[in-house]
Order: C-alpha cells, then sequence, then structure tokens
C-alpha cells in the first residue's frame, strides 16, 4: 500500500505539538469554531418534537422511576454519537487566508442546501483535511463532556456557542467568532419570486390599459382626433 510521505509528515508533526503541548492556537481555534458550527448545523436536522426518555430506570419503593423527556437532539445519546463521527466532514473544509491581516480560517467547499459561498484565496489539499481532522478528534477527546453540556441548551447562538467552547473553556482562541454572512436559500428564493410578481403586476396593468382604450369608444374617437390634427 501506497503512502503519501507529505500527509504521514503532517499528521506527525500535528501529533507532535499535540502531545508538547505546543500547540498551533491558530489551527486549533479554526478547527474548533468548524466543530461547533457542524454541531450546531446537525442538531438542527434533528425534528424539535422528537423526544427520548432519560433519567433513573430504577423502580423507588412507591414503584415510581424518575424518568423525563427532553428533545432527542439535545440529548446525552444522540451528542455522543455525533460526536464520534462529525470530524469525518473536516474533509470538505479549506483553508482560507485573509490577504490584508494574513489570518487563516476555514470555509466550506461545498454548500449544505444552495447557500452562497466565498471560496476566494484558499488553499485546499489532503494534508489540511488530515490536520483539521486531527485537530478536531484532539478538541473532542479534551472536552467532550463540555462539549455535550454546551450543546444540551437551546438558546445560544453559533457565535456564543462557538466563544463558549473556544475561548472560555478551551482556550484556542484569542479573538470572538465572526458572524457569517450568506445569503441563504429562502432569501433568494423570496427576491426572485418578488421580481416576478413585479412582472407580472407590470404586464397584468398594460393588458388592463389595452383592454380599455379597446372597449371604450370615447378613447377611441378622442385617439383618432389627436391622430389627425398631428397630421
Amino acid at each position: 500500500m501506497l503512502v503519501n510521505f507529505s500527509v504521514v509528515l503532517a499528521l506527525f508533526a500535528a501529533k507532535f505539538a499535540f502531545c508538547s503541548g505546543k500547540r498551533d492556537l491558530a489551527h486549533y481555534c479554526g478547527a474548533c469554531h468548524v466543530l461547533v458550527d457542524e454541531i450546531d448545523y446537525a442538531i438542527k436536522q434533528i425534528d424539535p418534537r422528537k423526544t427520548i426518555q432519560v433519567g433513573s430506570f430504577r423502580v423507588d419503593p412507591k414503584g415510581d422511576q424518575k424518568t423525563w423527556e427532553v428533545p432527542y437532539a439535545r440529548s446525552e445519546t444522540y451528542l455522543t454519537e455525533l460526536l464520534e463521527s462529525v470530524c469525518e466532514y473536516m474533509n470538505q473544509y479549506a483553508q482560507s487566508t485573509d490577504p490584508k491581516t494574513q489570518k487563516k480560517t476555514y470555509v466550506r467547499t461545498s454548500s449544505r442546501k444552495g447557500e452562497t459561498l466565498s471560496l476566494s484565496n484558499i488553499s485546499m489539499n489532503q494534508e489540511i483535511s488530515k490536520a483539521l481532522r486531527f485537530a478536531c478528534e484532539s478538541i473532542i477527546e479534551d472536552f467532550e463532556d463540555d462539549i455535550v453540556k454546551l450543546f444540551s441548551k437551546e438558546g445560544p447562538t453559533l457565535q456564543e456557542l462557538q466563544n463558549s467552547l473556544c475561548m472560555d473553556t478551551a482556550e484556542l482562541c484569542s479573538e470572538p467568532a465572526q458572524v457569517k454572512e450568506q445569503v441563504e436559500p429562502d432569501e433568494m428564493e423570496i427576491k426572485e419570486e418578488a421580481a416576478e410578481t413585479g412582472e407580472e403586476e407590470a404586464t397584468d396593468t398594460q393588458e388592463e390599459d389595452a383592454a380599455d382604450i379597446q372597449n371604450d369608444p370615447e378613447i377611441h374617437k378622442n385617439g383618432a382626433t389627436e391622430t389627425h390634427e398631428d397630421l
């Protein structure tokens, strides 16, 4: 089996940095933001009405069980399963470099549901994907309990979740996460429908005016007189 030496070298370097405590914080900060984004998106794809029973299934002396229902997407069962596979999505990201600040971030190279993506100034190769996945798995290994606890509650925005895990808990980022500016498919459809509606209304108005001219003899008469006078 052939092995790409550069990929092995990149993984070894990433593992060495991790084990020695000298992490590339810019790289790990970006990986943490991507991890939170993927978890948040996966949770939102689950029907919020779906629940799961949690608690103690032991029967007390009164014959009762202390159980209750929680949203399935926020349950420890689902979140634990999600963390086992979420890092597989790291191969859908590329490294983006800001031309002014030279700051490196990670962006998706394939849209989830048709949203507009900015793919300028990006670098995409197997080494980046492997290193990003390794960082993702390392963060989960170190902070799995914190991640499950963070996502077990509804309410915080994506940026608040990223700041909570990546800045406050893991201390991988030194600056707050930035809000992404993307045009969602629903917004694009609304704009297109509005434009089509405007065109249809204009066409209907023109057709109504033409019908009025043909049906009103006075308009025909006045129009003919004006044409005669012009001649």
